[in-house]
């Protein structure tokens, strides 16, 4: 922890937001196992005077979260590298009770997969060539709803350039970043529930980095599923079975534990560095499991083989951010507005990344007990399980 501490103390000012900063890094990893409550003890030090200091350290010290995030991608760059990586993109809910905090509204959470009153947050890691795995970037998705009400704004002290923005131009400005960070990913996956995912699409294609982008069977069908002729209803229609191989042109498949990945190419002439294909994940028998729809561009003649480990990265994202919620204390806040959102997400992710440092300075003896990115990323050549 001191280590990261080291890097971004010099952004705190003053000596006391510098010592509360301390103490929400330290106290933060360990809330939610030691039941620790939130804005009463995490944060807070012996001999303090006023109660509303981590109140403070969020919303009104003098300090430039952004300037640590940037920092914070410097120690992951440093640590793991700028090239033959993963950037992965995924959403993750944060259930509320009311709704006074910033952005809450009724929204659909991965985590228990049902419409839910809470905060959608975007997470972007960068997972190293060797098996590191770091939250780089963080946003909040503000609901159209949110956006047009002066008095919830005001409240949430938005400030009056934020805009909407779909998850996919969000998504599209932290890859942005994370590219001007001159990192240099061999894949980008990204996990999004946002049907406007052309601005993603058209970033990542002019980037010409290979990258895997989770969808639904409606989306597959506006996208242009009809270019596999008659096979366009079948890709979508729970109904029915996959196809055998062979059967439809463009179509290949392989074989994993207890699924089965499919892969419909629409290969053409153009001589462009990556080529688009749509991928279903389905079980081996009729209605063993929900199918699963990607949308991926890849470089020319790439084997399936190549494609499972991103897959599974996906399958397993939402396990993965429950535990990173638990374990760095990212869902374990008590703030309603847009800039203490922020500054929460911030010093959570300068916590994930002292542990994660640890993890790989002890050769794998802090290794958490859960679904880990790093483990589903470099899994192998595609015969794991799914």
């Amino acid at each position: 922890m001191k280590v990261v501490y080291d890097r971004i103390a010099h952004n705190f000012s003053r000596a006391e937001p510098r010592k509360r900063a301390w103490n929400y890094l330290v106290d933060l990893p360990r809330a939610h196992s030691a039941g620790l409550r939130r804005g009463e003890t995490v944060g807070h030090y012996s001999g303090e005077i006023r109660a509303d200091g981590v109140q403070r350290l969020l919303t009104s010290a003098r300090w430039d979260e952004f300037s640590v995030r940037e920092e914070l991608r410097s120690i992951a760059i440093q640590a793991g590298g700028r090239t033959g990586g993963t950037l992965f993109l995924t959403e993750i809910a944060f259930p509320k009770k009311g709704r006074n905090a910033v952005a809450v509204e009724r929204q659909y959470s991965h985590d228990t997969q049902r419409v839910e009153n809470c905060q959608i947050g975007l997470l972007l890691f960068y997972l190293t060539a060797d098996r590191q795995a770091f939250l780089i970037d963080s946003e909040l998705y503000l609901p159209p709803a949110w956006v047009s009400d002066p008095k919830r704004r005001e409240q949430a002290q938005i400030p009056p350039e934020v805009v909407y923005r779909s998850k996919s131009a969000i998504a599209a400005e932290m890859i942005r970043r994370a590219w001007e960070s001159s990192i240099r990913p061999v894949w980008v996956a990204c996990n999004l529930v946002c049907t406007e995912k052309a601005i993603l699409h058209r970033l990542l294609r002019r980037y010409g980095v290979q990258h895997l982008v989770a969808g639904s069977a409606g989306e597959m069908q506006a996208g242009g599923v009809g270019q596999f002729g008659q096979f366009g209803k079948t890709l979508t229609d729970e109904s029915l079975s996959p196809p055998a191989a062979g059967t439809v042109p463009g179509h290949e498949m392989l074989q994993l534990r207890n699924t089965v990945l499919h892969r419909f190419s629409t290969r053409s002439a153009d001589p462009a560095r990556i080529e688009m294909s749509y991928l279903m994940l389905s079980g081996t028998s009729r209605n063993a499991r929900a199918r699963s729809y990607y949308t991926a561009y890849l470089r020319p003649h790439a084997g399936l083989a190549e494609v499972v480990p991103i897959v599974q990265l996906i399958e397993g994202a939402a396990a993965h951010c429950r535990a990173v919620k638990q374990k760095t204390g990212l869902g374990h806040y008590e703030v309603r507005s847009w800039r203490g959102w922020y500054r929460h997400v911030t010093l959570a992710s300068a916590a994930q990344m002292a542990l994660e440092l640890a993890r790989h300075d002890n050769h794998g003896d802090l290794r958490p007990q859960y679904v880990d990115l790093r483990d589903v990323a470099y899994s192998g050549k595609g015969q794991t399980a799914v």
